[in-house]
């Protein structure tokens, strides 16, 4: 079956049936026209000549597809010029509002410093909505110390309600909680009473927008909230909405614009540094947060600018390989290095001497590699960004935020052409042409590369051709590839402007001439059509060889498109990939069997010798040639194996092979404990980048925690057991349960006495550890927080322990008694072992402006100079701060290289090095500190 596609048709994507030609006539009475008259242009009465209805609608529509083409001809350029022009505005806005926030501030200022009206205290934010609601009025509700719930923000599931008999008894203890005990007007989640309005004299209302501008609207009675005493076991204190605490000062009624503008200042939810209690106030999705600072802490001013630190980073080695889900994505390059991908890195690994480089041009998930004939440039093609796939940006200021760390265009799924001696960036092309992802690229091979093909993974699975000959590439054509998933498209080697294309159900010849892409579908004749056509590759004589979901191979005689030759059950289950080597002899790759199998390159019969996979490693997913007569294997379970098919194959690559938390620093050594949702738990050392040990758990971590001696570690589990594994012997030394829902963090206390067990269910459980560490007893449970704990830290002195948790309070206990200590001036001068616990007051300035209290993943402190902050964000980012990092906003380093969320990073226990982990993506990073 064959289909022509014209220039236009491939734009389209649409069949033109050429039997209906296009300069049809419609008659009279199709057009709804048969009433007009119709003169005659031979009639003599009559000297002009007057044209058909249907004479005219011809005209208008040749008119109007002339136009349109026209058009668009133009659209993309149009397009490109409104979204710079939006960008623009975009950060001319962010200017003015930053502008007008600041003139706010000083005028809030001037005003503290005047008289104050202590008797009048207005809520925190106004009520009026529009001007039909002016003479309403409203009752105020306040809740003092109720706890404001949240989302958490690792799983989709609410976290686990606390018991009625706990809200009780932990009212009064949270007074001095993180959360401030500000109470907004018509929040749904806090629990209100009765209060008797009061009002002001009459006042001019304003409209103010999100960009600051401001409207007069009419005269308005503004309420006011008169002051409670709400009594608790220790003192007596008046709170009121707007008031969280009683040395913030009252603030008088707005009479003109100048003092809406003051009055108004504390809805901006800018930080705020309470002298008189000593604490900063910060705003998690417009939540307060209340940050103690120590003791020595005297001057501080939220204004401050602090800069990065001079200390940076430098990606020194990556872990991992993706080949779960990718295919021919493993190449050997002449410069003696094998180049690969996993996140958005690109890897350049060269096994011999031990060195890899790194190609950090994209902003997301690679996707697919292909090599040019010259060996020298690459292409490979990415995803699209967070905010495309997922809908991250929720609102505006989750949006500016990743503005500010990646322009838009970056977000779009686009290919990148590089060269790999000095990795830079020779051209990007693709921005705006596709949808989804870039999964299939390959060179042309005859012409000596000048063109390219790349196939989009949205539903039509658009395939287009580019030519890359000039310094600027363009597109020669595209067209609808199959409605179906294509999983390989290749330039034929020795057929010019020939591509073949197989996926789900098919194999497509396609012929590019004039423009247009002709497309020829594969016949199986006599034989089972497949599921899946998995993979291809190209014998010397042109012959076009595929296996298939089924375990054939079958051989496609050159320049047709049907089965010459079928090799059937070359493999048990599917044939994942083909390779011809340089030698003309074929090797199948096996999926279920994990069987490397050699085969003659004209008869297609077997040599003899094959090889298996181990189990550890996984099934095969591509094969390609390596140095000499090795053979590099890329493996399901995201390994790469180096060997020949006489002998057994060793890993050179290894990594996880499923979502990614856990992770802990050796005490003592340069090592590094990671385990996953796969069940493996490995052993790294990050002097040799090689796997010291693994080890399957038989069930999903998701946190661990090294004993401060290193010989035994403690994983949290996702069923709320944990195990304690012993380094030495790699055994199982016993196991625990602290209820059944997902262990979120583990810490041992300084000296290795007590063990601290975070929930999700919102409590933490403390062990006494004895015997070594081998046994294990609990002293109690601290209940308290209102949301699954997120993070742990204990003090120098092993008795108190801070935490988080995933409604953004800040809790503090004594380890001994599981009681919460409830006074800021019991916990100013303590020292903090690690600073894990991402709300604290030190580290307050990594929450940028806008966040929602779910960008930041983990942070950790380097341990010895304890000048160094580090953080992992939704974003894919590492950023590295000074410490303290207390001032609100202040200044990193960013550097990419994850494509998924950042779950944990953690210094190395000589702060030499900084490890980072991704989440789906898998990876793991070891960043040098220069």
């Amino acid at each position: 079956m064959e289909e022509s596609f014209s220039a236009s048709d491939a734009a389209t994507g649409e069949e033109v049936e050429m039997d209906l030609p296009r300069n049809e006539v419609l008659t009279d009475a199709e057009v709804g026209c048969s009433d007009l008259p119709v003169v005659n242009a031979t009639s003599p009465d009559v000297g002009i000549y007057i044209a058909r209805p249907s004479s005219l609608l011809r005209s208008l529509d040749d008119i109007t597809d002339g136009l349109l083409d026209q058009d668009q001809e133009t659209l993309s350029e149009r397009v490109a010029i409104l979204e710079k022009k939006v960008q623009l505005q975009g950060d001319e806005i962010v200017c003015l509002k930053s502008a007008l926030a600041d003139v706010i501030r000083k005028l809030n200022q001037v005003q503290e410093s005047g008289k104050v009206l202590q008797n009048n205290i207005l809520p925190s934010k106004p009520a009026f909505k529009s001007a039909s609601r002016r003479g309403e009025k409203k009752a105020v509700h306040l809740s003092p110390v109720e706890s404001i719930h949240s989302a958490p923000h690792r799983s989709t599931t609410p976290p686990a309600r606390t018991s009625p008999s706990h809200k009780a008894n932990n009212a009064n203890l949270k007074k001095w909680s993180s959360l401030s005990t500000t109470t907004e007007l018509n929040d749904g989640n806090v629990k209100p009473f009765r209060a008797k309005p009061v009002y002001y004299g009459k006042l001019p209302s304003l409209s103010i927008n999100l960009y600051g501008s401001a409207s007069c609207l009419s005269s308005n009675r503004l309420p006011a909230c008169p002051s409670r005493k709400l009594k608790s076991k220790t003192t007596e204190q008046k709170y009121c909405a707007g008031s969280p605490t009683r040395a913030e000062k009252a603030k008088p009624p707005p009479q003109t614009l100048s003092d809406f503008k003051k009055w108004f200042q504390p809805s901006s939810k800018e930080p705020f540094w309470n002298l008189d209690e000593g604490y900063l106030k910060i705003y998690l999705r417009g939540r307060p947060i209340n940050l103690y600072a120590p003791s020595n802490v005297t001057d501080f001013s939220t204004t401050k600018t602090v800069e990065p630190p001079s200390e940076k980073l430098q990606l020194e080695w990556v872990y991992g390989y993706r080949g779960r889900d990718c295919r021919s994505n493993l190449h050997y390059l002449p410069t003696g290095e094998i180049v690969y991908f996993i996140a958005a890195t690109v890897v350049l690994y060269n096994v011999e001497e031990e060195m890899q480089r790194h190609y950090l041009g994209h902003t997301d998930d690679v996707k697919c590699l292909t090599v040019h004939p010259d060996k020298i440039r690459i292409a490979t093609g990415q995803v699209a960004g967070h905010d495309r796939r997922e809908g991250r940006a929720q609102n505006l200021a989750a949006l500016k935020i990743q503005r500010k760390r990646m322009p838009l265009s970056q977000t779009l799924p686009h290919i990148r052409i590089w060269e790999s001696v000095r990795l830079t960036t020779l051209m990007v092309i693709g921005i705006g042409d596709f949808e989804r992802a870039v999964c299939c690229l390959s060179f042309s091979k005859l012409d000596g590369g000048q063109h390219l093909v790349a196939v989009d993974e949205a539903n039509e699975h658009v395939i287009s051709v580019w030519d890359i000959s000039k310094e600027k590439a363009h597109k020669v054509t595209e067209t609808k590839s199959s409605t179906e998933t294509v999983l390989s498209a290749e330039f034929h080697p020795s057929e010019k402007n020939t591509i073949v294309t197989c996926g789900k159900s098919h194999i497509s010849f396609w012929t590019l001439e004039s423009g247009a892409l002709t497309k020829k579908m594969g016949i199986f004749d006599k034989h089972e059509k497949p599921k899946y056509i998995l993979c291809l590759a190209f014998a010397d004589n042109g012959d076009v060889l595929s296996g298939d979901s089924n375990g054939n191979i079958f051989v496609w005689c050159k320049g047709g498109n049907r089965i010459s030759q079928a090799i059937l059950g070359a493999h048990e289950g599917g044939v994942f990939s083909l390779c011809v080597l340089k030698n003309g002899l074929l090797l199948s790759g096996g999926g279920k069997d994990r069987r490397i199998v050699e085969w003659d390159g004209n008869s297609y019969k077997q040599t003899g010798n094959l090889t298996e996979i181990p189990e550890q490693f996984g099934p095969v997913r591509t094969l390609s040639q390596g140095k000499g007569n090795l053979i590099l294997v890329g493996t399901t379970r995201n390994c790469i194996l180096q060997g020949t098919v006489y002998l057994k194959f060793n890993p050179i690559v290894q990594g996880h092979t499923d979502e990614l938390w856990a992770l802990y620093p050796h005490p003592t050594q340069n090592q590094f404990l990671t385990c996953g949702y796969d069940k493996h738990v490995y052993l790294w050392d990050s002097l040799s980048h090689t796997v010291v040990w693994s080890k399957e758990v038989n069930e999903s971590a998701h946190c661990c925690c090294f004993h401060p001696d290193g010989h035994l570690v403690v994983i949290g589990t996702q069923t709320g057991r944990w195990l304690v594994l012993d380094l030495t012997t790699r055994e199982i030394i016993t196991t625990h349960c602290d209820g059944s829902e997902q262990i979120e963090c583990v810490r041992f206390s300084p000296d290795g006495n007590f063990l601290a067990v975070g929930s999700r269910d919102n409590s933490i459980y403390i062990h006494h550890v004895s015997e070594s560490g081998s046994k294990y007893s609990r002293i109690g449970k601290c209940t308290g927080h209102s949301s699954f704990i997120t993070h742990i830290d204990w003090s120098v002195n092993s008795q108190y322990i801070q935490s988080n948790s995933g409604d953004y309070e800040v809790l503090f206990w004594t380890a001994s008694t599981c009681k919460q200590l409830i006074s800021p001036n019991a916990i100013r001068e303590l020292e903090w072992q690690t600073s894990t616990c991402t709300l604290t007051f030190n580290l307050a300035g990594i929450w940028p402006e806008g966040a929602d209290g779910t960008d930041i993943n983990a942070s950790c402190r380097s341990n010895s100079v304890k000048q160094l902050a580090a953080t992992a964000d939704d974003f894919g980012k590492v950023n590295l701060y000074k410490y303290p990092c207390s001032q609100p906003s202040a200044k990193s380093h960013t550097y990419g290289g994850h494509s998924s969320h950042v779950t944990n990073v953690a210094f190395l226990h000589d702060d030499s090095r900084l490890i980072s982990v991704g989440g789906k993506d898998m990876a793991i990073l070891e960043w040098s500190v220069i």
